[in-house]
């Protein structure tokens, strides 16, 4: 089987569960798959940053993602899973980790924070968005857009590619690849917003293309940290993808900060 056969029946299982997962889960089911998720990536963050003492490590997330889901992220219970997560790897870190390594293992401590910030915040959106009049509608057309314009960069790149977008960071990615990924995902969130999500073309577009933008950036920052901890796939749960994180690093800060200005201003 071809890699590209892999990947096109990777990603036609994961529309169908996505599909499923978002719109037609029960709320409760809803939460408990996004808990198996946020557990999934923390995990496989443990692991792409080499972080030692991982199932203690694992345990405070676990914690963490127990708090901030069980509660919906309101009020006060946001801060206080973040300050556990902040406090429990620094107490683990003084407790468990070999002076000689102290070094080392705080700065994949910090790697691994920096990235659950964004997930944090990704999982945040999520939970506000799936109570909200057309939530799923908007979460439906943000990852439309994500994944159309990955998905329209990597062919556009491959067939006209000649200008690298970031060498040191993402060397396959080229200005090409770039404009045809743009275009594919504003076109395609658009539509999907206007279509289901009542949303007139005044804010789709822009919101689309703010979407896109951020995704492309969210990209390229893990793929900067993949290149910093000296890996090619942030684990390989996903068959031709990678690992889930490789699937979601682009809506990570894309969709909690379109969500945010939609919410607020649309």
């Amino acid at each position: 089987m071809s890699e590209l056969t892999l990947r096109v029946m990777t990603a036609l299982v994961l529309f169908v569960g996505a599909v499923a997962w978002l719109f037609y889960v029960p709320d409760f089911w809803f939460d408990v798959i996004l808990l198996i998720v946020a557990m999934a990536a923390s995990i496989e963050l443990l692991r792409m940053v080499k972080m030692p003492k991982q199932n203690l490590f694992f345990m405070v997330s676990l914690l963490m993602w127990g708090v901030l889901i069980g509660h919906h992220a309101q009020g006060l219970w946001l801060p206080m899973a973040w300050m556990i997560l902040l406090l429990g790897w620094f107490i683990l870190l003084i407790l468990h980790v070999h002076a000689d390594d102290l070094v080392q293992s705080f700065q994949k401590m910090v790697y691994a924070q920096w990235m659950m910030a964004w997930l944090m915040m990704f999982i945040m959106a999520l939970m506000i968005l799936h109570t909200h009049e057309h939530g799923v509608a908007f979460i439906a057309g943000a990852c439309v857009g994500v994944w159309l314009s990955d998905i329209a960069a990597y062919f556009t790149g491959k067939a006209w590619g000649k200008h690298k977008l970031c060498p040191a960071i993402s060397p396959g990615k080229t200005w090409q690849g770039l404009a045809g990924g743009v275009v594919a995902g504003v076109l395609g969130a658009s539509y999907v917003w206007m279509t289901w999500a009542d949303m007139t073309w005044f804010w789709a577009f822009p919101l689309a293309m703010l979407l896109v933008v951020v995704g492309i950036l969210g990209d390229l920052a893990e793929s900067a940290l993949k290149r910093v901890v000296g890996v090619k796939d942030s684990g390989s749960m996903l068959p031709g993808h990678g690992g889930l994180l490789d699937r979601i690093d682009a809506l990570l800060p894309s969709l909690p900060l379109v969500a945010m200005v939609w919410i607020i201003f649309a």
